[in-house]
């Protein structure tokens, strides 16, 4: 009876973990999502296309992390203007809260705005340096709501206090902080509206490491807070891990793995995961220290045939070299290599 009532136990808990699966709303949803650009070339020679994206696709549950990770070049930076209608996408479909923005109307898409922000990498560079943090923060509420005057003070109060600066902050101006609370300005005025997506576009790697940490706490905070939902951009696996569920990795444009954080640092399947993880420091294992990924990154104007991965890969084989690799579902994720 005991054992009995052990397996009945322990398939009540996969069924538990499989509902939920199905009952977590997307906040985004991104379907084959496509940019190309348009290289003239003087004289008579024809022009090139290069495709920064090419057919990505990938969604968020609300209120969690996903980690877009990749060397520089890989098309994490377009792929998150893209999806924020920074840049207007030549193919696919973006979908926020049940909402396809591409189409929407200019009219539609600017009230939508309110649903989406960014946080950029240099804080200094968002931020206006003729208007004051007050000035700064209260812009989207002045445009996007009906809120008077003593409303938007009150909000403003509340947003500077969310992020951990004083009230006496609102009137200076930007070059009187420091980098880490520019950042944090940037995120204030991230969060005025009450977002449900916020894209974070490298918004540590501008930072000294010790105000990194305290940059990624406030945002863990807020999210946990607010319910916000994150499209978290960078370079440094090691920084994604902490805040991310989930990760994908992208290379030249294409998506070559999405995974589960733990099981993509446990268990990574692309042979390019494997080269980024190795590449980072470790100061608890003298020995094993890091390694370099061997070559650059392909231009994407003329990129490799196949998988575009496979001059720098040791595990190649010889379809590497001939047939683009289709992406395939694994039991915590997807990859796309040839040798799965």
């Amino acid at each position: 009876m005991e054992k009995q009532a052990k397996l009945i136990k322990k398939h009540l808990i996969r069924l538990d973990r499989h509902a939920a699966k199905f009952t977590l709303i997307l906040m985004l949803k991104v379907l084959n999502l496509k940019k190309y650009f348009t290289i003239r070339k003087k004289g008579f020679q024809k022009a090139s296309i290069v495709k920064a994206l090419n057919g990505v696709s990938f969604s968020i549950p609300q209120g969690t992390t996903l980690g877009v990770v990749g060397e520089s070049g890989s098309g994490k930076t377009t792929a998150a203007r893209s999806i924020l209608h920074l840049i207007q996408p030549t193919e696919g479909s973006i979908i926020i809260d049940g909402v396809d923005i591409l189409s929407l109307s200019k009219r539609e898409l600017r009230k939508f705005r309110k649903n989406m922000q960014i946080v950029f990498q240099d804080p200094y560079g968002s931020l206006n340096p003729r208007m004051t943090i007050g000035k700064i923060i209260s812009e989207p509420l002045r445009l996007h709501t009906k809120m008077n005057s003593s409303e938007i003070e009150s909000r403003l109060f509340e947003l500077i206090e969310m992020v951990g600066l004083q009230k006496e902050h609102l009137d200076r101006y930007p070059h009187e902080f420091s980098g880490g609370q520019r950042q944090r300005i940037g995120i204030a005025r991230a969060i005025a509206l009450n977002p449900k997506l916020i894209i974070l576009d490298e918004p540590v790697s501008a930072l000294d490491v010790s105000i990194q940490g305290q940059i990624l706490n406030l945002l863990i905070d807020l999210q946990k807070k607010l319910g916000l939902t994150y499209l978290f951009v960078a370079h440094d696996l090691a920084v994604v891990r902490h805040v991310s569920s989930r990760i994908i990795v992208m290379y030249l444009g294409s998506i070559v793995e999405d995974n589960e954080t733990q099981s993509l640092y446990e268990n990574p399947l692309h042979p390019y995961t494997e080269s980024l993880l190795a590449s980072i420091p470790n100061i608890n294992n003298e020995k094993r220290g890091f390694t370099v990924l061997p070559g650059e990154i392909p231009s994407p104007e003329n990129p490799p045939t196949g998988c575009h991965f496979h001059p720098r890969c040791k595990k190649a084989i010889d379809i590497c070299k001939q047939q683009f690799p289709e992406m395939r579902e694994t039991e915590t994720g997807r990859v796309a290599c040839h040798l799965y």
